[in-house]
């Protein structure tokens, strides 16, 4: 479990930018056609900034790596000083279908608030290892990933038109976890990387004091503009997109 407010730059942050040319449901993905780039997030905890966040897709053929660079900021940074590093690496078939391969993940922060987590997938034989601070090797049924390669999953269905999304992760303790979405409306969202007609999705299940709201925006491929976590009673955290620049 990732606790902590430089934790919160991930659970907030559950879905990143993957600004994708995705096909219809039923064809082809080719490689070329996920264009390469770099994001910025702004994170605020209420009305602080506490957090950024560097996000880059880079693919070479059909592999590709996604990767997340997130550092506290401002009066938190004198606070806390915290990292997070962030990437996941997965294959594009022909018929579309990402198959995952490994996921790393590293916290650093003061007061000893530091995480370690590795995990290597084996689609064929559905097996999943983990090297990190936990070891451990287990057997998965189904279509099985990362946090980080779920989220191009999510995105994935939002473009395709459906309404309601689950998914299962595994985390690194081994647990696995299903990710529910479903999508709410629409609605017109400003940023500092401009104001889009964005699709609004919610995340269902889990607990009822944690409600998070993500808005995609057509414009930019479905592209998540800004991610809401309200911990009813305490606080928000929101990330809001900055800058975008694709890659030539």
């Amino acid at each position: 479990m990732r606790n902590g407010l430089i934790g919160a730059v991930v659970a907030v942050l559950f879905l990143g930018p993957l600004w994708l040319t995705a096909p219809a449901a039923d064809d082809a993905a080719p490689a070329a056609d996920i264009p390469q780039f770099e994001a910025e997030y702004e994170l605020r905890r209420n009305n602080t900034r506490a957090a950024l966040l560097m996000r880059s897709l880079r693919c070479d053929g059909g592999e590709c790596r996604f990767q997340s660079e997130g550092r506290t900021v401002g009066l938190v940074d004198l606070v806390l000083r915290g990292r997070i590093t962030e990437w996941t690496s997965f294959s594009l078939q022909d018929d579309g279908t990402l198959r995952p391969r490994e996921y790393y993940y590293r916290q650093q922060a003061r007061g000893g608030n530091n995480e370690y987590a590795r995990l290597f997938f084996n689609p064929d034989s559905g097996r999943v290892s983990s090297r990190g601070d936990l070891r451990w090797d287990q057997d998965v049924e189904g279509e099985a990933m990362d946090e980080l390669l779920s989220q191009l999953r999510l995105m994935l269905a939002v473009r395709a038109g459906e309404t309601s999304m689950e998914f299962s992760v595994v985390d690194s303790d081994g647990e696995l976890d299903s990710y529910e979405f479903a999508v709410v409306g629409e609605e017109s969202v400003s940023t500092p990387a401009g104001t889009f007609q964005a699709v609004k999705v919610e995340r269902r299940g889990g607990s009822r004091r944690r409600v998070t709201t993500m808005w995609f925006a057509p414009e930019l491929e479905y592209m998540p503009i800004v991610v809401r976590q309200e911990r009813v009673g305490r606080e928000t955290f929101t990330a809001t997109l900055q800058e975008l620049h694709r890659a030539p």
